[in-house]
Parts: structure tokens; C-alpha cells; sequence
């Protein structure tokens, strides 16, 4: 009588697991990539709905809302009386500005801003995303 052994071998085993290995070290960057680029997208579309909020309570307090971005990853909205911070947002790790330090836009009580320019915000591989407001309110994310 002959016996067949069934298995696997532990050089097919050590084969398989160096494959797995492999596989699993080239795809961390990938997903590090995608990360990177949803938080930089998602960090603009906060920034714009954040303007875009400031502009919406101008317009229904008639009260005017500055909204100051302040050092590399910091924005707030100024209550003009008296001159309080009511909440500051900051940009998730490894999104910063590359433009708007220290700069001001002030949504009026009739819907306009105070000056126009655009806000662009770039992540650890140098990718940037670009918020622009415009003088008639309007803020686009491109």
C-alpha cells in the first residue's frame, strides 16, 4: 500500500507568505496616496462651506462675519462685537496652506466680500487644491 501525503510544503508556504508580503508593501503607499488626496480635496470643501456659512449668516443677521486664516493650518470666524472667536477649524494633518496666511475675507451683510483671492491648500506630496472667492460671495472649490 502507498500512502499520498496531502499538504503543502514549507517552501510553498514561505513562498506564499513572501508574496503576500509584497503585495501588502507595495499597496501601503497607494492607500497612503488616496488618503492624502481625499483629505486635501475634503480639506477645501470645508474651507469654501465654511465661507460659504460666513456669507449665509451675514446675509440673515445683517451683522458682517471676517473670516481670518491664521499660521499654516488654521481658520476661525470673528464676531465683530466684540472681537471673540466663537470656534476655529484646523486643516487635518499634513494639509497646509501654500497661500492665505494671515489673511482676511469678510462677508458683508449684502451678500459681497470684502476682496477676492484664492486660498490654495497642498498636502505632503505637493499636490494642491485651490478655494477662490470671488467680490460677489461666491466661493468655488477647483
Amino acid at each position: 500500500m502507498t500512502r499520498t501525503e496531502r499538504g503543502f510544503t514549507l517552501v510553498e508556504l514561505a513562498v506564499t507568505i513572501m508574496l503576500a508580503g509584497l503585495l501588502f508593501a507595495f499597496s501601503v503607499p497607494a492607500f497612503q496616496s488616496i488618503s492624502q488626496s481625499h483629505q486635501l480635496e475634503g480639506a477645501a470643501e470645508n474651507v469654501a462651506g465654511q465661507l460659504r456659512m460666513a456669507r449665509e449668516k451675514a446675509i440673515a443677521t445683517g451683522v458682517d462675519q471676517p473670516v481670518h486664516f491664521v499660521g499654516t493650518n488654521v481658520y476661525h470666524i470673528h464676531f465683530t462685537s466684540p472681537y471673540s472667536i466663537p470656534a476655529a477649524w484646523t486643516l487635518p494633518r499634513g494639509v497646509t496652506y501654500a497661500t492665505a496666511m494671515d489673511s482676511w475675507y469678510t462677508m458683508r451683510k449684502d451678500g459681497r466680500c470684502s476682496s477676492s483671492g484664492l486660498i490654495v491648500l497642498r498636502n505632503l506630496r505637493g499636490a494642491r487644491d485651490t478655494v477662490s472667492v470671488q467680490l460677489s460671495g461666491l466661493v468655488l472649490t477647483q
